[in-house]
C-alpha cells in the first residue's frame, strides 16, 4: 500500500511543472491532500482491524455478505469488492475457518457455493462497526 506521509513543497512541485497544464498546481496540490488524508485514514484502518484479528478485505467481505441474506458466490464477492481472486479466496478461507462466514449450498443448484455470513460473524461486524464509524468520522 502506498503512503503519502508529506506532502511535497510548492518549490518540488515547480520542479515538475513541464508535465502538467499550466495553473493547474491548485487542483494538483488538493488531490495530493487527499491522497494524504486517504493514507491516513487507511493507516488508521488498518491499526484498528488488526487490533481486532481482521483485515479491511475481511471486514468488507462480512458488509457485504451481511446485505446478502441467501449468500454470495465468490465471484459476486470479487465483483464488489476491488481485490484479486485469488485474496478473496484467501479472506474468505480465514472468515469460513474463524466461524464468521459459513459455505452453503444454493438452494437452486447444489453445485453452486454461496458464502453467507454466519450469526458470530454478524455480532463481530456489530461489535466493530461502532470504532470503524469513529475513524471515518475523524477530522
Amino acid at each position: 500500500m502506498f503512503f503519502l506521509k508529506y506532502l511535497p513543497t510548492q518549490s518540488l512541485l515547480m520542479n515538475y511543472r513541464e508535465h502538467f497544464p499550466a495553473g493547474s498546481e491548485p487542483q494538483i496540490s488538493s488531490q495530493l491532500e487527499m491522497l494524504r488524508k486517504a493514507s491516513l485514514l487507511l493507516r488508521d484502518l488498518d491499526d484498528f482491524f488488526r487490533e481486532h484479528d481482521l483485515s479491511l478485505t475481511r471486514f468488507l467481505i462480512l458488509v457485504i455478505l451481511d446485505g446478502a441474506h441467501e449468500g454470495l458466490q465468490h465471484s459476486q464477492i470479487v465483483d464488489r469488492i476491488d481485490v484479486s481472486s485469488p485474496v478473496i479466496s484467501r479472506s474468505l478461507g480465514a472468515l469460513v475457518s474463524d466461524g464468521l462466514v459459513e459455505v452453503i449450498a444454493d438452494a437452486d443448484n447444489k453445485r453452486l457455493k454461496l458464502n453467507r455470513l454466519s450469526d458470530e460473524g454478524r455480532a463481530r461486524l456489530q461489535t466493530l462497526m461502532p470504532g470503524y464509524y469513529e475513524i471515518l468520522l475523524r477530522e
